[in-house]
């Protein structure tokens, strides 16, 4: 019992230390958004050249549609604390 309180007052500590630091204002977020726009735009030309290796390769189903919103939301999606950087909530196990 002890190890489980002792690990929920770490992720409760975590959690409050992150909602300290996080921005709270518009203007406080703004010093962020050109590192995570440019974070999004390595993430995404990654995606790109995924597909375009694909389409070289001449794989049938690389220039579908589905094909390529699949792609770009799988690698958003794995590399979301990435793109997020400070902004990300602490990872809690």
């Amino acid at each position: 019992m002890g190890k489980k309180r002792r690990e929920d007052k770490l992720k409760k500590k975590a959690l409050r230390e992150w909602q300290e630091r996080r921005p709270k204002t518009f203007r406080e977020a703004l010093k962020y958004f050109p590192g995570i726009f440019l974070r999004t735009a390595l993430v995404m030309m990654a995606a790109l050249s995924l597909i375009l290796l694909a389409t070289a390769l001449q794989v049938p189903f690389a220039e579908s549609f589905w094909f390529q919103l699949l792609v770009y939301l799988g690698f958003y999606l794995i590399f979301q604390r990435f793109i997020m950087g400070p902004l990300a909530p602490p990872r809690i196990k």
